[in-house]
């Protein structure tokens, strides 16, 4: 009866470990040994033998894994009959014809499966049984559990299972002999469930970061080009609209000299030009306050704050403590006084508020700034609240800091914000 095992593993150091014992068994009984690896194994079982006491490994019959496995494709696919030619002579000459026994160890199918051939490897599995019905064998193969980590390869992996006749789960698990093989089989499957659904959340979270650090630095470019725009219209348009006025205030002080009587026209062009000028300082200031850069993040939200109590009428009250009044660096900067703006544009938009109070305070190595209204602490009317805090999440992120948004039914809604302060020392 021909044992085909198949052991499943996570790290090199257990799959050393484990077909050396494989191996030094065979020797120490006498039986003829294969090995079919590659030279970097071959180097390592050598010497793990030769640790282990284990009789010399040149007694050993070895094939390189890469190598056997050319001879035995065709347009990448095997050839039953180069497989049968190939390791029946080998196996016939290592038993003696029959009078010895055989155990081997062969990691061809787990290079097919590093190619992503795991059908190829299913394929061989099934060529080994055809040969062990005709030579007494034992047989070892090794499968990385990663290599079936794509749920795409759950069913090829309980097809090579079931090729076998006994199946060892990976070093996860501790088997005893007392254990039946079906519920070995039952711990492979499961390890390789987990071990799957390990890999699909750690890509998931990997391909998050990589979402978040694509949105950080698009954010970035936002804000430059915010900073950029502002500055154009700033230097291009508010000087034409500033030269226009001149010129308009120039044509009517010149008539008023000549006793001229004021022309209407020339009037309602001043105070359109007035109006123009009024509307770009209120674009220039929504698109990258002036304050923000000159005078620091806790000023920008102050005067901001000024800002949305003219507009709106809503009651706004700042407390920022004296303690509170930290450096943050530029992005930090930024997320705080895009944040609480977004805050303050949801509370006037959606929360039906009359009072709106902004605390920030210094406390643990961190700065908390707080956005509370005494609205209806309901989401708002549409989706666009809805984006709005996920912007305000996603900025919090940016710049490592923590943001929580507690809304309570007819008692308003708590926008808390966390940023941790850089040591002293940082960047020296």
């Amino acid at each position: 009866m021909c044992l085909h095992e198949v052991q499943f593993y996570e790290h090199e150091t257990f799959l050393l470990s484990r077909v050396s014992e494989f191996l030094g068994a065979a020797l120490s009984a006498g039986h003829a040994a294969l090995v079919i690896a590659s030279p970097e194994h071959r180097a390592a079982f050598v010497q793990a033998l030769a640790h282990h006491g284990s009789p010399p490994a040149s007694e050993l019959i070895w094939l390189d894994a890469r190598d056997t496995l050319r001879q035995l494709m065709v347009n990448d696919e095997l050839d039953e009959a180069r497989f049968f030619d190939l390791l029946g002579n080998v196996i016939t000459q290592a038993t003696q014809g029959g009078a010895r026994k055989l155990h081997a160890f062969g990691e061809m199918v787990a290079l097919l499966c590093a190619d992503g051939k795991h059908q190829v490897a299913l394929q061989l599995e099934h060529l080994w049984n055809k040969l062990a019905r005709q030579h007494s064998l034992s047989l070892l193969c090794a499968y990385p559990v990663a290599a079936f980590a794509a749920e795409e390869h759950a069913q090829t992996f309980e097809a090579i299972c079931s090729a076998h006749s006994h199946v060892s789960p990976h070093e996860g698990y501790a088997v005893l002999p007392q254990d039946p093989d079906r519920f070995h089989r039952t711990i492979a499957s499961l390890q390789r469930k987990a071990w799957s659904l390990e890999r699909e959340v750690a890509r998931r979270k990997e391909a998050e970061h990589s979402i978040s650090r694509l949105a950080a630095h698009q954010e970035q470019i936002c804000e430059d080009e915010r900073k950029r725009i502002a500055g154009e219209i700033h230097d291009e348009l508010g000087g034409l609209l500033t030269g226009i006025k001149a010129y308009v205030g120039v044509a009517q002080e010149r008539a008023t000299r000549q006793g001229h009587p004021a022309d209407p026209q020339l009037t309602e062009a001043a105070q359109l030009a007035a109006t123009a000028m009024v509307s770009v300082r209120r674009i220039i200031t929504d698109l990258r306050p002036s304050i923000l850069d000159q005078l620091g993040v806790w000023a920008a939200i102050e005067w901001y704050a000024d800002q949305i109590e003219k507009q709106s009428g809503l009651r706004c009250h700042v407390d920022i403590d004296e303690a509170s009044t930290a450096e943050l660096d530029v992005k930090s900067s930024n997320a705080v006084f895009r944040i609480v703006q977004e805050a303050l544009t949801n509370v006037v938009r959606h929360a039906g508020a009359s009072r709106v109070d902004i605390q920030v305070r210094q406390d643990e190595g961190a700065v908390t700034v707080a956005v509370a209204d005494d609205g209806n602490g309901q989401a708002g009317p549409d989706t666009r609240e809805t984006w709005g805090i996920a912007g305000m999440h996603e900025r919090a992120r940016h710049c490592g800091a923590e943001l929580r948004v507690i809304a309570r039914h007819l008692q308003g809604t708590t926008v808390a914000l966390r940023v941790p302060l850089k040591p002293a020392h940082a960047g020296l």
